[in-house]
């Protein structure tokens, strides 16, 4: 099956190919509950990785030894 009989196959595509989206249940199930100690110790890693000044590195180089 191509990819226009695929979409083809849906009378409404959804992108889900045939079969349904998940309900709000099921979402919530699946999806990862953090407590506030995880949350914040993952923030704190973040604003931590974002706000440490990393060297820079030159974007261009002179490939023939020569500078224009």
């Amino acid at each position: 099956m191509n990819a226009y009989e695929r979409l083809m196959a849906e009378a409404i595509p959804t992108g889900t190919f045939g079969r349904a989206r998940p309900t709000a249940q099921q979402h919530a199930e699946t999806a990862p509950a953090w407590t506030a100690k995880e949350q914040a110790a993952h923030r704190a890693e973040l604003l931590d990785a974002i706000s440490t000044p990393r060297p820079r590195r030159p974007r261009l180089r002179v490939i023939d030894g020569h500078a224009a």
